[in-house]
C-alpha cells in the first residue's frame, strides 16, 4: 500500500475494513485451493501421468474464484492489485499449461520418441521439483513450531 494519508468518513472506514476482510478470505481460500492442487501434483510420477489430469475441475474453480478475486481487489490502490491478481494469475497459467501438456502427450502418439522422452522428462521434473517444494515447506513449518515452543 502506499504511504499516503487517506481520510474516511467512519462508514468508509468500515466499508473499506470489510472489503479488505473480504479480500483476505477469498485469498486464504484460493491458496488452500492452491494447495490442494499442489498436494495433488505431488504424487504424480511417470508411472501414474494421468493423475495430473484430476485437476482440471479443480483449476477451473480456481479460475472461477480468480475472476471474482478481480472485481474484490478494487479497494486496493492499482498497483497493490495488479500483484495480487498477477501473482495469482501465474500459478493458475502454470498449472494450466503442465496439465494441458500432460494431457497433449497422453493423447498424441505421433510424436517421435526423443520429443516424447523430452516432454516427459520437463514434466517428471516439474511434478519432482513440487514435491521437493512442499516437503521443504513442511519442514520449515514444523521447525518454525519446533523454535515457538522452545521459546
Amino acid at each position: 500500500m502506499t504511504d499516503k494519508q487517506i481520510d474516511l468518513s467512519p462508514a468508509e472506514a468500515q466499508r473499506m475494513t470489510r472489503n479488505i476482510q473480504a479480500l483476505q478470505k477469498r485469498l486464504r481460500d484460493m491458496h488452500a485451493m492452491r494447495d490442494d492442487i499442489n498436494k495433488a501434483l505431488a504424487r504424480v510420477t511417470e508411472d501414474n501421468l494421468s493423475l495430473a489430469l484430476t485437476q482440471k475441475k479443480n483449476l477451473k474453480s480456481l479460475s472461477r474464484e480468480y475472476d471474482k478475486l478481480s472485481q474484490d481487489v478494487k479497494c486496493l490502490d492499482p498497483f497493490d492489485a495488479a500483484q495480487i491478481l498477477e501473482e495469482e494469475y501465474n500459478y493458475i497459467l502454470t498449472i494450466g499449461n503442465v496439465l494441458e501438456t500432460t494431457r497433449e502427450l497422453k493423447k498424441t502418439a505421433s510424436l517421435n520418441n526423443t520429443d516424447r522422452d523430452a516432454i516427459l522428462g520437463g514434466l517428471i521434473q516439474f511434478y519432482h521439483g513440487l514435491r521437493q517444494e512442499l516437503t521443504s515447506a513442511q519442514t520449515a513449518r514444523e521447525n518454525q513450531q519446533l523454535n515457538v515452543t522452545a521459546q
